[in-house]
């Protein structure tokens, strides 16, 4: 499962002070001795911001996890049937897992996950034995982070090479690593995962419960004296809000939709308030000279990539033409998502769709990924890994066993996207509802997944893939399994 030899990458956010548009510079560490790093609080930051880092890996969600091989899997775009243009995508969009290609591919993922699980306990336990003495809560901050981080690595290889969990919830699925150990543990049913990444996200709760973005919001500027940023910038990190997010998102995965409930609609409560407001209108509708494509008021937890703009250049971009480049289907932007009326509830008033998509010829590309005028903002950085639009979705989605029910909710952020309400809340609608406020950020197949629902990827019922195991279960990892 894991390399024998494992090397940890660290890195430190360090703040630049000199002028308002530097705001964060990140410097790598890579050659810092595990021994100085768990010496010293700074040490233990160090080595927490390296885990938060390397989760911009291309192998996690910098790329396969995000945008690319994930989207492809949840149907998000058209992929041709000409090897010379797509390549091995053509294989991924037929659900053919069993390539060499791919294989290679999910082992990667699997593993570069499972490295960074390893870096959070080997943290977590020599915090708990460690003579350091902490700084405020900064104990509790780091512990209640990694135990965050743990979790939510779990979930998502989880939900990639799990079973569907609706469906067979005890069939035997991944390991959960609670210690730092290079020796492979075995797989566990996939409920008892599920109550291991709930217990972690619990405690991790609890742990934050002092967190300053409960009292103070995201803090996105330096403090004035000069004193440690660690405490800044919460929305770059798994703070209270965020774990209560993955709770939710977790929750109705796991069919707890009490839980679902009561969690999505906490956070909504607390950004009513000011803490994680919906986007500014002027930022996205008309023509701003620099849109705010992200929505980054919104977002909950995102990763920040100096080199974020790489994957509209790798991936959307029109003039890689007659290379690949990922797009919808034109029917399907068209005729249901942005279109269709009260039917679907698709509107081209819709702002996700006039500052996302951008007509070149006779098809649209998705800008959201794309460089902003003012190259040095955060927001030019940002990857979205949590987002405040999909907490309605999932109060809407689990507020009782009527969907009807969670219409409000949904048009809740539906007036905040410049489209009108609806007036019944149907399965297929919420869907679109996903689509339409999620593309492009890597939930859409587990979306379909979660529901054991047809994959949507173009405007006509008959050429979707129905649900099934082998499009859904993704097989284990030959790093896995040989071991």
């Amino acid at each position: 499962m894991m390399r024998k030899h494992i090397f940890i990458a660290v890195a430190v956010f360090l703040v630049t002070l000199s002028s308002c548009d530097k705001w964060l510079d990140v410097k790598p560490y890579d050659k810092i001795s595990q021994g100085e790093l768990l010496s010293s609080e700074q040490g233990y930051m160090k080595l927490l911001n390296g885990i938060y880092i390397e989760l911009n890996s291309s192998m996690l969600y910098g790329g396969a996890m995000s945008v690319e091989m994930i989207e492809i899997m949840g149907g998000a775009y058209v992929i041709g049937t000409d090897n010379s243009v797509w390549g091995n995508y053509a294989d991924l969009a037929g659900y053919e897992y069993g390539t060499d290609y791919w294989r290679a591919r999910m082992n990667e993922t699997w593993n570069k996950a499972y490295s960074l699980i390893l870096n959070c306990n080997l943290l977590l336990e020599n915090l708990e034995s460690t003579s350091v003495r902490f700084t405020g809560d900064n104990y509790k901050v780091i512990k209640g982070e990694a135990l965050a981080l743990r979790a939510m690595l779990h979930f998502d290889m989880l939900r990639l090479f799990g079973p569907v969990y609706s469906r067979n919830p005890e069939m035997m699925s991944i390991p959960y690593y609670k210690k730092y150990s290079v020796v492979p543990n075995e797989p566990l049913p996939a409920s008892e995962v599920a109550a291991e990444i709930t217990h972690d996200l619990h405690e991790a709760r609890i742990l934050l419960a002092n967190d300053p973005v409960r009292t103070s919001g995201i803090m996105s500027s330096a403090p004035a004296d000069g004193s440690s940023t660690f405490m800044y910038y919460r929305n770059l990190r798994l703070n209270y809000y965020a774990v209560t997010a993955l709770l939710a998102r977790s929750g109705l995965y796991f069919g707890d939709n009490e839980a679902a409930y009561r969690y999505s609609t906490e956070v909504i409560e607390a950004a009513q308030t000011g803490i994680f407001p919906f986007v500014d209108k002027s930022l996205v509708s008309g023509s701003p000279e620099d849109p705010d494509r992200i929505f980054s008021s919104e977002i909950i937890f995102g990763l920040t990539h100096s080199q974020r703009n790489k994957l509209f250049k790798d991936y959307f971009d029109p003039s890689r033409i007659p290379n690949y480049v990922f797009r919808m289907d034109n029917g399907l932007m068209s005729d249901l998502i942005y279109g269709g009326g009260a039917t679907t509830g698709g509107s081209q008033d819709d702002f996700r769709y006039r500052v996302n998509w951008v007509a070149t010829g006779a098809n649209k590309y998705f800008y959201k990924y794309s460089d902003m005028v003012d190259t040095g903002s955060i927001t030019n950085t940002l990857i979205p890994m949590i987002r405040l639009g999909e907490m309605y979705l999932i109060a809407a989605e689990s507020r009782s066993q009527d969907i009807e029910a969670g219409v409000s909710y949904v048009n809740q952020l539906r007036s905040a996207r410049g489209v009108s309400s609806l007036q019944s809340l149907s399965r297929k609608t919420l869907q679109y509802e996903y689509i339409r406020e999620l593309y492009g950020e890597g939930q859409l197949f587990f979306m379909y997944k979660r529901m054991f629902s047809p994959v949507l990827f173009t405007s006509s019922d008959n050429k979707n893939p129905q649900p099934s195991d082998a499009i859904f279960v993704v097989p284990l990892p030959s790093s896995e399994t040989d071991n």
